[in-house]
């Protein structure tokens, strides 16, 4: 069921309880439980908190620390199984779930109670109770004789038979795509603002969140300006105190270049997610593009490779509107875009975009534990003092784009995007230099859009990258995920590993994502294909 007031029916509801708080490995889930966790300490409400990877850790995660508790608070995980039947809990157990992951599960939304949705996004198209769910337990009828018995048992089977192809193709319609909501972290915004609860540490987790959906184009443009509409607001109404000594949120207009104050100019250029493959970097011409781009904006070479902080100052100055004089004159698309911005003083300012990465870099990093590296992720966030967190994670995610750039570019360069008729796809190999660096779904995802956009093509698109034990990721975008962004192949994994017989696991929260045994590879995709040809 779907809660009316999120202060009075969630907040108010679990202050003075304790509480067991399961958060997903994601940008956005790691910024609503930031802001989770001050209003809980400010409200002294104690909690567990437990990260969780997928399905199965979910189940784990509540198995071994449900004892004594009556409220669990579930975030980007959740929303689209059925809680109630794969947890198996008590029947005084109540479950708040904030889930971006769509479609929600039926059952979750029909629940009596025990599972309780905390938003309701516009775009969900939810069936009606009655044409999804039907009383089993019909009252015996009187016994009848002859043909009028006869004829009635024929019509209940005929209504049931229309009532089941119905049912069918609702179910198929609301659940063919996954796609996202807004962002978790702008709805955990609106409930500090209920609660007057609002400074720059709340506003800074809701624009990272909500920034990581525009960096990770899993939301349609015209959506993500509705979402991040109130959280300008919010941000404008602060400035406008007086509480501003230490950190205040602000919305500039910035480049579209993740992480280039902690970077050179040039290799902020080359390593852009927007920017970059539009360059052809994988052809013999590619760097004489960035010589050519450089030159029109009046960037000499030996400045445009220094670090950013040591550059002319003019220079600096003028990036902005340099890059996006000539922008156009090499088809790239416009570089400046509203960002949201973290100033502090005496401290270069921290956009939102480059928070994403980090985190992104944190959770998925070559040699840091997972648990380790969300609890890095989550300080990340701190907006005062010397954040040596948000340092890591940065320099993390330059290397992270470095491995996305090195392997698209030789995959393209090398004809490794192969066709395999309705969709293309390409293959991280085993024992490559970039395989640590993009064994996670948020890594391959970046570099399957960077190929996607280099490549040019408006073909749906897999990416595969080496797991351990001899298993593989294998995950997929939508031809056109940068303005739609729904994607079928959640479905379609499914069909295909019931199709094919292999071992796939989905066990992913988002459903476009599985893993497999790598000697299966080639014969899922065979029934991938001939299922979506």
């Amino acid at each position: 069921m779907f809660i009316e007031d999120i202060r009075n029916d969630f907040y108010n509801v679990v202050l003075g309880n304790r509480v067991l708080l399961l958060v997903h490995y994601d940008v956005d889930a790691i910024c609503a439980c930031k802001i989770l966790q001050d209003l809980f300490k400010c409200d002294n409400i104690s909690y567990t908190l437990v990260p969780v990877g997928g399905i199965s850790e979910l189940k784990s995660a509540y198995d071994e620390n449900n004892e004594e508790i009556k409220y669990v608070v579930l975030v980007n995980c959740g929303g689209t199984i059925d809680l109630v039947d794969i947890l198996q809990p008590e029947e005084d157990v109540v479950f708040f779930v904030l889930d971006s992951h769509k479609p929600t599960d039926i059952c979750n939304v029909y629940s009596d109670g025990q599972v309780r949705l905390i938003y309701k996004d516009d775009e969900e198209n939810i069936p009606n109770f009655d044409d999804i769910f039907r009383d089993e337990e019909e009252e015996e009828e009187e016994e009848q004789e002859g043909r009028e018995a006869l004829e009635a048992v024929i019509e209940r089977r005929r209504t049931r038979k229309a009532w089941e192809e119905r049912r069918h193709t609702l179910m198929f319609n609301y659940t063919q795509f996954s796609y996202y909501g807004k962002p978790s972290s702008c709805v955990v915004l609106e409930l500090a603002v209920r609660v007057s609860r609002v400074d720059a540490g709340v506003l800074w987790g809701a624009a990272v969140g909500g920034s990581a959906q525009a960096a990770l184009a899993v939301r349609p443009p015209a959506r993500r300006l509705l979402d991040m509409e109130p959280l300008q607001r919010h941000v404008a109404a602060a400035s406008r105190g007086d509480d501003q000594r230490y950190a205040q949120v602000v919305v500039d207009k910035d480049l579209n270049l993740p992480l280039y104050r902690w970077w050179s100019v040039e290799s902020a250029l080359r390593h852009a997610p927007l920017i970059a493959p539009l360059l052809k970097l994988h052809t013999a011409s590619g760097n004489a593009r960035v010589r050519q781009l450089l030159a029109d904006m009046g960037f000499p070479l030996q400045q445009a490779r220094q670090a950013y902080r040591s550059m002319d100052v003019e220079l600096r100055r003028s990036l902005l509107s340099s890059l996006e004089g000539v922008a156009p004159r090499h088809q790239l698309p416009p570089p400046a875009h509203t960002a949201l911005l973290l100033r502090r003083a005496h401290a270069p300012p921290v956009p939102a975009l480059d928070a994403v990465y980090a985190i992104m870099a944190l959770i998925e990093h070559e040699s840091i534990p997972r648990e380790e590296g969300f609890q890095l992720a989550l300080a990340s966030l701190q907006v005062c003092g010397e954040n040596d967190s948000l340092k890591q994670g940065i320099a993390a995610a330059k290397k992270s784009l470095e491995a996305v750039a090195r392997m698209s570019q030789s995959t393209l360069a090398s004809r490794g995007l192969m066709l395999a008729g309705p969709f293309n796809y390409f293959i991280v190999q085993e024992g490559a230099t970039e395989s640590l660096s993009l064994r996670g779904p948020l890594w391959l995802g970046e570099a399957a859009r960077w190929a996607a956009r280099a490549g040019g093509s408006r073909r749906p698109l897999l990416a595969s990258s080496p797991l351990s034990d001899g298993r593989c990721l294998l995950l997929g975008i939508p031809p056109r995920f940068d303005q739609e962004p729904r994607n079928l192949f959640g479905a379609a994994f499914e069909q295909a590993a019931a199709k094919s017989g292999a071992s796939v696991s989905l066990d992913y929260v988002d459903t476009s994502v599985v893993s497999l045994p790598i000697a299966q590879r080639a014969q899922f995709l065979d029934a991938l294909t001939a299922l979506l040809a």
